[in-house]
């Protein structure tokens, strides 16, 4: 007995004098932006590489907004203008509320254009969105296909005949003395870009392919 206890003690002392292997440490997994390395986070869109009618988009955009900025300098400087004359000089100048009224035309429509390509405008939709997806992708596709016909037939053709007989009637303004019929190109090519807008926005509902928004990456849907 004392035998086998010493031995049984021996193993013990073995045991507990060897030295013990800490344990590794669990890594946490790498977050990044786009969440855990290797698993793209949910909700996100891979971005895609924005084509050649995407760029013309852009460039579009950007060039209204240009031209929007400008017209609106002139405008506020034309008033300005106005208002300096009238009481300070006392004879306002004739032309200056004939350019506001012009300037006024082109920045509201040109406006307009360029607040439905980036879809700004106000809508209400709290019956569409009580409607299951596929009733909300019909809804949006007519309401495409109603704002297009609106650009082409109001818009576009009716302003551009509107452009046409006025300046075959050399109508022109008292106190620029420009033809009319420029002032009423406004018209028709805010219409062109509403109906350029409409058509993104129906190939983004066939495709689910989203388009640059204010320089943001196209994304896939």
């Amino acid at each position: 007995m004392d035998a086998q206890e010493r031995r049984v003690g021996l193993l013990l002392d073995e045991e507990t004098s060897a030295p013990q292997e800490p344990p590794s440490p669990v890594r946490a997994p790498e977050v990044g932006r786009d969440g855990p390395a290797g698993a793209p986070s949910a909700g996100r869109r891979a971005p895609a590489v924005a084509g050649p009618l995407h760029r013309l988009h852009a460039g579009l955009i950007r060039a209204l907004e240009v031209v929007l900025v400008a017209a609106f300098a002139v405008l506020t400087l034309d008033t300005l203008w106005g208002v300096f004359s009238r009481y300070v000089l006392g004879n306002q100048s004739r032309w200056t509320e004939e350019l506001a009224i012009y300037l006024l035309v082109w920045i509201s429509l040109l406006g307009a254009g360029l607040a439905y390509g980036e879809k700004a405008h106000l809508g209400v939709d709290y019956f569409v969105g009580k409607m299951d997806p596929a009733a909300q992708r019909v809804a949006a596709i007519a309401i495409e296909l109603l704002v297009a016909s609106f650009a082409a037939f109001a818009l576009i053709y009716g302003g551009w005949t509107l452009v046409v007989k006025t300046l075959e009637s050399k109508q022109t303004s008292p106190a620029l003395d420009i033809q009319v019929g420029y002032a009423y190109l406004a018209v028709p090519i805010s219409g062109v870009f509403f109906l350029m807008f409409c058509i993104e926005n129906l190939v983004e509902l066939f495709t689910g392919r989203v388009s640059p928004r204010r320089g943001e990456p196209v994304t896939d849907a």
